[in-house]
């Protein structure tokens, strides 16, 4: 049988571990603040990728592709990074469900814009920047309606 004070530091290692994966959000208006710096950071990836493909003929296929990937990992980034922040009501959740449908939707059609590029190039790259600036728009305005 294993002493209880030998087991004490483990189970404080574990509850640190497992709390570290969650930050709190004290209120509704904090958590509406992580909300909208969130929706900024996604706006930021969104349109370093939407200058990729506007830009196409004026960098090099592995210098757009450094950038879409980087794209990728930052929008992967903020979705993970906001989806360990509990909301604290009913209404943060939907919230919590805006923001996330629109930073998923960014990293989904940046990812896509990646694999294109990868393989022959962006399909149709004037309707992927429309896309873009679209996507850019509605998480700008989601970012100012939560300051």
């Amino acid at each position: 049988m294993i002493p209880l004070a030998r087991l004490a530091p483990l189970a404080l290692l574990t509850a640190l571990l497992l709390s570290a994966c969650v930050s709190p959000a004290w209120d509704d208006h904090d958590y509406a603040l992580k909300a909208g710096k969130t929706a900024e950071s996604a706006v930021s990836a969104v349109r370093f990728a939407r200058s990729v493909v506007a830009h196409r003929d004026r960098m090099t296929g592995p210098y757009a592709e450094v950038v879409l990937t980087e794209a990728v990992r930052d929008l992967s980034s903020v979705n993970d990074q906001f989806g360990g922040v509990q909301p604290p009501s009913d209404s943060s959740d939907r919230v919590r469900d805006e923001v996330l449908r629109l930073t998923e939707r960014a990293e989904s059609e940046v990812a896509d814009l990646l694999i294109q590029w990868r393989r022959d190039g962006v399909k149709d790259p004037e309707a992927a920047v429309r896309e873009l600036d679209g996507l850019a728009s509605e998480l700008s305005d989601f970012a100012e309606k939560h300051r």
